[in-house]
């Protein structure tokens, strides 16, 4: 009795699947296992201190957030409080090269702190935060500088400015922005399109009110507008709203010829990968005092029309001079004077007279042609002059 042997689905996959248990054993007897590495870790140790007192902010609400681009934003990890010493420390941070930053609010200003790169092996990071008291005295607010940067344009200028501010106290500058109070600064009465690159800027009445904190430290109010060119007469003029320390104009594009007030030439500088004239002050410019950059003039096409127009009417005009003089009808003779004439001369000079007249006529009537005319004339005409010398009488 012969035994056939059943092969069912089932079966198939029980038996494939030992055999590729088996070869799966097999291989891993030969290649020992990898363990899997572990992320590296680090923490940051966060104090938090009223700048202004010099005491521990306890029970002070911070947030940890993560910076993992410039264009996106940031991400919060962790919302604590600080301990009674003011203390707090992240910890279990990846340390792959992200950034953290820790930000909090104090009397409703916002403070926190730069960048913190966790690399790998960085191990652990001990980072002061301070916060402030408030004021609305400008008094401790130092303007260290001023940086002007001018793009020259055929018809605009285009005016970037850089106003840098030092806070020199330990309270921050904080105007309460619903009366429009701030640091103030007056535009050129010909300026348009302003672009405000920092926030707290406002056009108002007043000119530019700039509103926002200052903490202690340096702050940069930045904006840009335009001028257009004729104008301001090609001079643009800064005039200052409050003493300033270092005055910077940096002109685009380098190889512009310039005459400055206040301010010297000195070269051109390469700035990133561009280059500009530099011109700045020796001694610092005090409140209500101008800088002033005189600009090449460049002729626009009104001017131009305008030159071309008085030209041609004056070529026009020369030349009707020209012509007229050109075309100018020959003078009747003027009789010599016979004042001084003898009786004799006298007679002879009204014959030749009435000769001049006859041969006239004659020419007139076409009895002469033109060059005999002008002879017999000619000849008629010097007898006349010779009577006027006395004593010459009549060959």
């Amino acid at each position: 009795m012969k035994h056939q042997l059943h092969a069912s689905p089932s079966g198939l996959f029980v038996y494939y699947a030992a055999l590729v248990a088996l070869v799966s054993l097999t291989v891993c007897g030969f290649w020992p296992a990898r363990p899997a590495q572990a992320q590296e870790t680090g923490s940051i140790g966060l104090t938090v201190v009223n700048g202004t007192t010099g005491l521990p902010m306890a029970g002070h609400e911070v947030v940890l957030l993560n910076h993992s681009s410039e264009e996106g934003p940031d991400a919060t990890l962790a919302r604590v409080v600080t301990d009674r010493d003011g203390r707090y420390e992240f910890t279990g941070l990846a340390a792959d090269g992200s950034h953290y930053v820790v930000a909090t609010r104090y009397l409703e200003m916002p403070y926190l702190t730069g960048h913190i790169p966790l690399e790998p092996g960085a191990g652990r990071q001990e980072v002061p935060l301070q916060v402030y008291d408030i004021t609305t005295d400008e008094s401790a607010l130092v303007h260290s500088a001023v940086h002007l940067v001018v793009e020259a344009n055929p018809d605009v200028l285009t005016i970037t400015e850089i106003i840098v501010v030092e806070n020199r106290g330990n309270l921050t500058f904080a105007p309460p922005p619903s009366l429009g109070m701030g640091l103030v600064y007056t535009l050129p009465a010909e300026a348009f399109g302003l672009q405000p690159m920092v926030d707290g800027l406002q056009h108002t009445d007043r000119g530019l009110v700039f509103s926002a904190p200052i903490s202690p430290g340096v702050a940069r109010i930045v904006y840009a507008y335009d001028l257009d060119r004729a104008s301001i007469d090609h001079r643009f003029t800064r005039q200052m709203d409050y003493g300033v320390a270092r005055v910077q104009v940096l002109v685009s594009p380098s190889s512009e010829t310039v005459t400055a007030t206040n301010l010297t030439n000195d070269g051109v500088q390469q700035i990133a990968e561009d280059e500009y004239l530099l011109l700045s002050n020796r001694v610092g410019v005090g409140r209500g005092m101008s800088v002033e950059v005189a600009f090449p003039r460049i002729l626009a096409w009104q001017d131009v029309m305008k030159w071309s127009m008085l030209g041609f009417v004056v070529l026009i005009v020369a030349a009707g001079l020209v012509v007229g003089i050109r075309v100018k009808p020959e003078q009747a003779d003027e009789p010599p004077a016979t004042a001084d004439l003898s009786p004799e001369d006298e007679r002879k000079y009204a014959a030749i007279i009435q000769a001049l007249a006859t041969l006239d006529d004659q020419f007139e009537a076409g009895g002469l042609g033109e060059d005999a005319y002008r002879a017999r004339r000619d000849s008629l005409k010097a007898r006349a002059l010779r009577l006027r010398q006395p004593g010459s009488g009549d060959g």
